[in-house]
């Protein structure tokens, strides 16, 4: 006789409206304990808004929340008593704090007489991090751990004693590959305590190699549910944007473009123990793509390529001009987009108008500030790069991953960069928001323009790339032309074979 497992979470028929838009109808999502369930959709799907009610930040309009087959009404406090955790995106650190103050940061333990001790922190701490498998410096501050670590962090962080769900919206957005697999490890070993794991992503290979269940939602509503091992990719692509979307070379490469003069030349540069020696160039009317397991420089020489490091050893010329400042690299028209966009390339709080001309407005000499002619600015170059906004006055926080990258292109692209550097440019972009940025990438080169991409995405490197450099150990190991960049070249360069 089985025994009937009543849902962690249960949502059931939930609506929500904001005025001017209806965010969520009809929408139930079911998650079981001990299994990791897909939350997948485009930019804009109800995702977030979704999560934003089972985390009690919202109200629903309409439906019920039942937790264990309980109803519940739920606030951000209660919903974190009742064991439903977030994992966000944006990081939620305290950077000069160290690692178990970080990690008991939502609820410090206390001794009998109330107090938090420094003792009862760490032994919190170690128990927390103990239970995941996670291994990290106790007396490290946070700011000194990698992206993938302040991950584990905060993962650690949320599955306390009462954890009953956790949420992870896009956990592998900034990630390297390597990184994913260990976070992976971490996802299994909480799935198999018994924890229900929502787990938010748009790369879909993850959905199929982690996941037990999906939910698809497309236009706030729910299109359909179920187990992931009787569904295909091609099949939960086609539910998610109502139609048959794929990423293929020849829908992004004309391949008639021919290179053009070096902008971008590097000879035997050095930096600490991580870039050991790189010569390279990059040229007009190209997509350069750079690529390399993680630790093997590529996010440092990212920041040297767009002036905002300063190698100890060796000449950068970026347009001619061999002195080394983020500022200088600007006016001479280099566009630098760092990975974490949120935390580097964002004011998340103020405008997208504001964000859109930042780069205008460091340059301009003008003392005066028209918010008018701002206005026409912005509402011209938003347009230009199709990107999707109802308010330009309002925060840019609330726009969506995709359109957010494109208002940082959009902000280079007013100031006429012709050089543009970008690390892990889609990371958490769904499939039309990628497919825009690589044809506008495509155009710009085309244009003209010199393009270098640092990327860990295989299909991404083979869709967009004209060359591919790969980074192994702070040296480059080979070559390979865009055409011929398939994921077994680039994985035995990046292992020296």
């Amino acid at each position: 006789m089985e025994v009937s497992v009543l849902p962690t979470l249960d949502l059931q028929r939930i609506d929500k409206a904001f005025p001017g838009a209806v965010a969520l109808t009809d929408v139930s999502l079911t998650v079981e304990p001990g299994r990791v369930h897909a939350l997948v959709g485009e930019n804009g799907a109800g995702k977030s808004t979704l999560i934003k009610i089972a985390s009690g930040v919202l109200q629903p309009d309409a439906g019920r929340i039942l937790l264990n087959g309980e109803e519940v009404r739920l606030s951000p406090g209660s919903a974190r008593d009742l064991g439903i955790r977030v994992v966000h995106q944006e990081r939620q650190v305290a950077l000069p704090r160290s690692v178990a103050d970080n990690v008991v940061l939502d609820r410090p333990p206390r001794t009998k007489s109330g107090l938090v001790t420094r003792r009862s922190v760490a032994r919190e701490a170690a128990a927390r991090l103990e239970r995941v498998g996670i291994d990290l410096d106790l007396d490290a501050p946070a700011w000194s751990l990698s992206v993938a670590q302040i991950q584990l962090l905060e993962i650690a962080r949320a599955v306390d004693f009462g954890a009953q769900c956790i949420v992870m919206d896009e956990p592998t957005a900034t990630l390297h590959r390597e990184e994913i697999q260990g976070l992976f490890d971490v996802i299994r070993t909480i799935r198999d305590r018994g924890i229900a794991v929502v787990y938010i992503s748009h790369h879909l290979d993850e959905v199929m190699e982690l996941a037990d269940d999906y939910t698809v939602l497309r236009d706030g509503q729910l299109i359909e549910s179920g187990n992931v091992n009787e569904i295909s990719v091609e099949e939960l692509v086609t539910m998610m944007f109502g139609q048959d979307v794929s990423l293929r070379r020849e829908d992004v490469h004309s391949g008639t473009c021919e290179p053009g003069a070096t902008v971008v030349d590097l000879s035997d540069v050095y930096f600490g123990n991580v870039i050991q020696g790189v010569s390279l160039q990059a040229r007009r009317n190209e997509i350069l793509v750079i690529t390399g397991a993680v630790g093997s420089g590529t996010r440092e020489l990212a920041q040297i390529m767009g002036g905002a490091l300063k190698p100890a050893q060796g000449v950068v010329s970026l347009t001619g001009d061999t002195s080394s400042s983020r500022r200088k690299a600007s006016k001479n028209g280099v566009a630098y987009l760092p990975a974490d966009r949120k935390r580097q390339g964002l004011l998340l709080d103020r405008s997208v108008t504001e964000n859109t001309l930042l780069a205008k407005n460091a340059l301009d000499k003008s003392p005066w500030y028209m918010p008018s002619t701002a206005f026409r600015q912005a509402f011209s170059a938003c347009q230009r790069l199709a990107v999707k906004v109802g308010n330009l006055g309002a925060p840019i926080r609330g726009l969506s991953g995709g359109n957010q990258q494109k208002v940082i292109l959009a902000r280079w692209v007013e100031v006429g960069s012709d050089v543009l550097v970008l690390d892990e440019p889609t990371a958490g972009i769904d499939i039309p928001s990628k497919f825009e940025i690589y044809r506008r990438l495509r155009s710009m080169a085309e244009s003209g323009a010199c393009v270098v991409v640092f990327s860990t995405d295989y299909p991404e490197i083979r869709c967009i790339a004209d060359r591919v450099l790969v980074i192994r150990d702070g040296q480059i190991s080979g070559e390979v032309a865009g055409e011929d960049a398939s994921e077994h070249r680039i994985f035995e360069l990046e292992m020296g074979r």
